[in-house]
């Protein structure tokens, strides 16, 4: 007869606990370090798209901007984009300028009755011009060009040189143009390091676009009106 009692019981072997051997532990610490070291440029990556769009997105709430400011004000307003002093080094920025004169509303009737054309260029000695501080682009983005014309495009250069964007009281602008906006963090193909805002000359209106975007072939806003 089979003994059930306690000395059997004890002769059992006892099971080991189930546990990660050395070997196994080096191999998972070896995989989670590899996959720490893709981390940060993934993230770099990330960031430096976020800061390209975010300056197109800027650059056009800025033109739009100045459009409205000289439709209110009544006189012609700007828009300076270029590089600027920024204590011992240069960086890309904007700002703007406006006169100081009253806003069209605040005016007598006389000078309610003057043309918005003759408004943005009558008295031009009497008006003093007023900026506002350099609004400097985000970090690792830089202007890579201006263009005038399709397929023609121009650097500002490392000098004093900027580009002067001119709205007029009755919401033209000047000319059309477009701006390259260039990524200096992401180390890819140009088209993918690229946003580009162009200007439409017959609705004053900005747009913007990934890429080398091309200025459209088409007549000056100046020989529609």
């Amino acid at each position: 007869m089979t003994s059930s009692g306690p000395s059997s019981r004890r002769s059992e072997p006892l099971r080991s606990a189930q546990g990660f051997t050395l070997i196994e532990l080096m191999v998972v610490c070896a995989i989670v370090g590899a996959t720490l070291l893709l981390v940060p440029p993934s993230f770099d990556t990330f960031g430096a798209r976020g800061k390209l769009s975010s300056a197109g997105n800027k650059l056009m709430a800025e033109l739009t901007a100045m459009r409205e400011q000289a439709i209110l004000d009544g006189y012609e307003a700007r828009l300076e984009i270029g590089r600027f002093a920024a204590g011992r080094t240069k960086e890309w920025g904007t700002r703007f300028w406006f006169t100081s004169v009253p806003a069209k509303g605040a005016s007598g009737g006389e000078e309610q009755a003057e043309s918005a054309r003759e408004r943005a260029t009558s008295r031009a000695e009497e008006r003093q011009w007023l900026n506002s501080q350099w609004a400097a682009l985000p970090d690792g983005v830089a202007i890579a060009g201006v263009s005038l014309e399709a397929g023609q495009w121009e650097k500002l250069g490392e000098g004093e040189r900027t580009f002067i964007v001119r709205f007029f009281p009755d919401g033209s602008v000047e000319r059309g143009f477009g701006i390259r906006l260039e990524s200096t963090e992401l180390e890819v193909r140009q088209e993918e390091r690229t946003v580009t805002v162009t200007m439409n000359p017959l609705t004053s209106e900005p747009s913007s676009y990934e890429g080398l975007r091309e200025l459209p072939r088409q007549k000056d806003a100046g020989e529609f009106r």
